[in-house]
């Protein structure tokens, strides 16, 4: 027996949808059995699906029913333990779309087998080909991630971690021999193995029509060791830099990666992952943009004006107007030509005279403004800044 309880693959957002999926069926649950222990026969009876036999409808109540407290806290464990890192890869939309869609999938395979091996269709309940599906997903996705898992053998038992790919697989074969015994021999082992089979294949075919972003195994053992080490802040340069390379645009990695650059002297990595994360990186965390231009004197040229211009802007709401000043600067200074220049010297003086009250800095700014775009579209706020300097004297 393996039972995984944990996978050292760190999400980065908190998993609603798995966590609803599982309050709804913790809920149903304890409306639809006696004592909290087994279902109730007519609940049974009433709302388990067979395919072509009972309404579509029956779909969507048996994947929220449950034979008995195994059936739900071993189904139950394993959407907690694998559905996380998908729903954070997927994003709740294609992750809710994938879990009932491959629900359907593996209904329709234990349909056709049972038509095929048996005869005759039987009605199911449970949520495991949906929850199959998420595992499945978890494989196409993650296949060299760690797996912690209790073993129960006899007398030996113990916890062990193993890669996705082989405890995965390990459960789809498991339930494909088990499934192909039981048609064989006609000896009902009360699980639909084949409906485990047809979701686990289901959620991988899907990822992969989703085009969804395959782990390596080099980022599956950076986060392993993340997972174990807890914070970004502490995990070694390089570990970081190869999750970089999957994620580049991720502020969280990219902060942790300057602070250990910076502590080894590597500034190089440092405008390596900015470069990367390019001007997109401005809206996320501007002031991690900031805060590399302006204290690690980063490269500018990374960003167009227009950018640093916005930047600026961002810098003023979020109360760091001293970073704006140079990054105003920048643009008048370094880039005079540029159309956004005019722009930089007004936001300057405006700046400064608002945040510091410096008359002397946005005076000159704002003739300078005058001189060089006499006739520009700043020129008229020039001369009412001007004003209004004037008349606080």
């Amino acid at each position: 027996m393996l039972i995984p309880y944990r996978v050292k693959n760190p999400v980065r957002r908190f998993p609603y949808a798995t966590l609803g999926i599982i309050g709804v069926n913790v809920i149903v649950y304890a409306f639809t059995t006696k004592y909290f222990l087994v279902i109730r026969d007519d609940i049974a009876d009433a709302y388990g699906f067979a395919l072509g036999l009972s309404p579509i409808i029956n779909f969507f109540i048996a994947i929220f029913l449950h034979a008995d407290i195994t059936h739900i806290i071993g189904n139950m464990l394993f959407l907690w333990v694998f559905g996380p890192p998908v729903e954070d890869r997927l994003g709740i939309a294609r992750y809710l779309v994938l879990y009932f869609s491959t629900g359907f999938v593996g209904a329709l395979l234990e349909a056709l087998v049972d038509v095929a091996l048996v005869g005759s269709l039987t009605p199911v309940i449970g949520a495991s080909g949906c929850i199959m599906g998420v595992v499945g997903a978890y494989w196409f996705l993650f296949p060299w991630s760690t797996v912690c898992v209790f073993y129960w053998w006899w007398y030996y038992h113990g916890v062990w971690e193993v890669q996705a790919i082989w405890v995965i697989g390990f459960y789809i074969l498991f339930d494909l021999v088990s499934g192909l015994f039981s048609g064989v021999t006609g000896a009902s082992s009360g699980v639909a193995s084949f409906a485990h089979v047809g979701g686990g294949i289901a959620g991988m075919l899907l990822c992969l029509a989703m085009k969804a972003k395959r782990d390596t195994e080099a980022v599956s053992e950076a986060k392993a060791l993340q997972a174990d080490i807890k914070e970004l802040e502490n995990l070694p340069l390089d570990a970081l830099q190869v999750m970089m390379e999957e994620d580049p645009g991720n502020p969280d990695l990219i902060r942790a990666a300057i602070t250990s650059a910076a502590r080894l002297g590597r500034h190089e990595v440092i405008d390596e992952a900015m470069s990367k994360a390019g001007p997109e990186m401005i809206e996320k965390d501007p002031l991690l943009v900031g805060y590399y231009l302006v204290e690690l004197r980063g490269n500018p040229s990374i960003y167009s004006s227009i950018h640093l211009l916005r930047l600026a802007g961002l810098l003023e709401r979020y109360e760091r107007p001293d970073w704006a000043l140079i990054i105003y600067r920048t643009i008048a200074d370094a880039r005079p030509k540029d159309p956004e220049s005019e722009a930089a010297l007004y936001r300057w003086a405006h700046c400064a005279w608002e945040a510091y009250h410096d008359e002397r800095t946005a005076r000159d700014c704002l003739n300078e403004l005058m001189r060089r775009f006499p006739d520009g579209e700043m020129a008229t706020f020039a001369r009412s800044l001007l004003q209004r300097i004037e008349g606080n004297k």
